[in-house]
């Protein structure tokens, strides 16, 4: 059973007062009297079966007793919310009905009310649902938190009303039966390339039950068996409700109590190298506090954190919060979202997707069709905007706790959940395909391969940095894998991208990607070699510009220059010639020309920048020396180029 968002499950002694504060005017039958007046001590004793029996007996005799239905049905409702059955809360909501009907507006029944708005919500009966909660209303409530609370109720009515007549194009289908093995696996989260997907999963339905972290691989257009993550992971105490960065190698998750932590539940950090994570990390006091932390989100490198909790500073129960890791390795403290993500009531299961611009989260507090919603905000300038509603059917008056996006924004991933009341009795992986209405505004791909020497062929480890030529902005920093040379980075729709592969002892490798359309652009499987640093080695600035038949650098060519700079800086010794190149189209003399310019454009760059004159040199070669025939508009852009070259 989904508790109401407003609601609480008062303290028994609480609850009980609120049960005897009720008592009748009218004449009853003395013997249902009686039996109710039993049915008080009954409660007190918490002998609810008793008190149950009482009362029945009492409205046996007096069908139209209202006290007795009332407290019946306070009685159910308690029962509904122990022992989490939902015939128990069907009961309860044909005793209070009966009781307001009897003695209709009447202020000591005016929890009925709002208990019976909170049931026809559950069952997506927005009309009957609305209509007692303006009732509860119509009676004053004495506090103002029931006013606000109600309304807000009210407003989901009306907003689920209207959702529900315009759905999105939306079916969820059942993963494989071997991802679904379990007697309960939620919280799926996959590679950008989509190839390896990690869940958390239960072998039983006892809440006692060992909770783990599973992978499984696509093969084809299946998934294999699903394996426990790593022993060094999974542990006798509970693991789950993961994260992992785009290229599968970073895996932060949720421990509670087994390790050394510093409150109920922390975030740990894991990395994989080669074929082995390393042992879990706890992300440290900036991130973890002594009060809870779980469900967190990666962005695609790594370096940026969503997660939730409850500790104090927030907006509410619990909150969304970020926090990025620093240059020196550490975590940064963490910092809350804001009020237009977090709201009083719960805001959780972040996933951030794939292109750092689109956050999609559950909330309680916003508006929505009952319940826990999904939502998604967009980064715009730096801030975050108001949640928007997914919509419905993807909402529902069910609870919706959690989603993953696929990175071209194509796919969605969740854990169908299935209760008896409060009582898990199924939770399976399902996907769909996501309405064209609601996707991301930027889509993503990704670009994956692996990093060789160019001289031995050996895979090699290599830091990999991708700047938004656009801007300058440094997107994303990553390594590939130090045993596989593996490398995994996304793509997104919107800028233009240089990427640039580093390692000490070797020239740097260059590469551009121009995103700057809408269009989704195909995933890309490229292997990199680096050059050592010896005499004769040489490789192309991809990205340094010019507008046609001139040779003035543009802007966005400071990206590379500052890198063709450091190299220089950091190798002592080195010298390097820069030469340029054009295609065949035009005169020779003014190709040669030309080349020879933009080459004088990148030397006098950095001979300004500091490098001293007697390391550097340039020339053209105007179409002397093409790199691939010249054939094609394609072919003719790969030989317009600048190159440099180890004298």
């Amino acid at each position: 059973m989904k508790v109401p968002h407003w609601r609480i499950v008062l303290p028994l002694l609480v609850f009980i007062q609120i049960l005897f504060s009720h008592t009748s005017a009218q004449t009853v039958n003395p013997k249902a009297k009686l039996l109710y007046e039993q049915s008080q001590q009954y409660i007190l004793e918490r002998k609810f079966d008793q008190a149950v029996s009482a009362l029945e007996k009492a409205i046996e005799r007096e069908p139209n007793y209202p006290e007795a239905h009332f407290r019946l049905g306070n009685v159910y409702e308690l029962k509904s919310q122990v022992e989490a059955t939902e015939n128990y809360a069907d009961l309860s909501r044909q005793h209070y009905e009966k009781a307001i009907e009897l003695k209709p507006g009447n202020p000591s029944f005016m929890s009925a009310y709002s208990i019976l708005g909170d049931y026809y919500l559950r069952k997506a009966d927005y009309t009957k649902a609305k209509d007692y909660y303006q009732k509860f209303l119509d009676l004053k409530p004495p506090k103002q938190f029931q006013v606000t609370m109600a309304m807000q109720q009210i407003a989901n009515c009306n907003f689920a009303a209207e959702a529900m007549q315009h759905p999105l194009a939306y079916k969820a289908n059942a993963m494989t039966k071997e991802l679904n093995k379990f007697a309960l696996q939620y919280f799926p989260v996959l590679t950008a390339d989509q190839q390896t997907v990690f869940f958390t999963a239960r072998k039983g339905l006892d809440a006692r039950s060992d909770e783990n972290i599973y992978v499984a691989y696509r093969k084809g257009n299946e998934w294999t068996e699903p394996t426990p993550l790593s022993d060094r992971i999974n542990t006798v105490e509970n693991e789950g409700t993961c994260t992992i960065s785009a290229d599968g190698r970073t895996l932060v998750f949720t421990n509670c109590d087994g390790r050394q932590s510093f409150g109920s539940c922390d975030l740990y950090v894991s990395y994989k190298i080669g074929n082995e994570w390393t042992e879990p990390l706890n992300l440290g006091n900036k991130v973890n506090s002594p009060f809870w932390e779980s469900q967190p989100s990666l962005s695609a490198d790594g370096r940026t954190l969503y997660f939730t909790s409850d500790r104090r500073g927030g907006y509410g129960k619990r909150d969304i919060w970020v926090s990025k890791l620093g240059d020196d390795g550490l975590w940064g403290v963490a910092s809350n979202l804001g009020t237009n993500i977090n709201t009083p009531d719960d805001d959780l299961s972040p996933f951030i997707h794939v292109n750092a611009k689109t956050l999609f989260f559950s909330s309680k507090g916003h508006i929505g069709m009952g319940g826990f919603d999904l939502f998604s905000s967009e980064l715009e300038g730096g801030k975050w905007s108001f949640a928007k509603n997914l919509g419905y059917p993807i909402n529902n008056q069910d609870d919706q706790v959690s989603l993953f996006v696929s990175a071209d924004g194509k796919k969605g991933y969740f854990a169908h959940e299935e209760r008896q009341g409060r009582k898990y009795i199924s939770s399976q992986l399902y996907e769909f395909d996501f309405p064209e209405e609601i996707a991301v505004k930027h889509k993503s791909n990704y670009l994956k391969g692996i990093v060789y020497d160019a001289k031995t062929k050996k895979s090699l480890e290599a830091k990999i940095e991708l700047f938004n030529l656009n801007d300058g902005a440094l997107e994303a920093v990553m390594k590939s894998d130090r045993k596989e040379g593996s490398y995994l980075t996304v793509l997104t729709e919107g800028a233009s991208y240089g990427l640039y592969v580093d390692k000490e002892g070797y020239l740097f490798k260059s590469l551009y990607f121009d995103y700057s359309g809408t269009k989704n652009n195909e995933p890309v499987v490229l292997d990199i070699y680096l050059q050592p640093i010896e005499k004769g080695a040489k490789d192309i600035l991809n990205n340094l510009f010019f507008e046609t038949g001139k040779w003035e650098l543009e802007g966005k060519s400071k990206t590379e220059l500052d890198k063709l700079m450091a190299l220089m800086k950091n190798t002592k010794g080195l010298r390097i010639e820069i030469s340029g190149h054009t295609d065949d189209v035009g005169k020779d003399s003014d190709n040669l020309e030309l080349s020879l310019k933009r080459a004088k454009s990148v030397y006098d760059y950095l001979i300004n920048a500091g490098v001293e004159k007697n390391r550097l040199t340039y020339v053209g070669y105007g179409e002397t020396q093409f790199a691939v025939p010249n054939n094609s508009e394609k072919n003719r852009q790969l030989n317009r180029r600048i190159e440099f070259k180890v004298l």
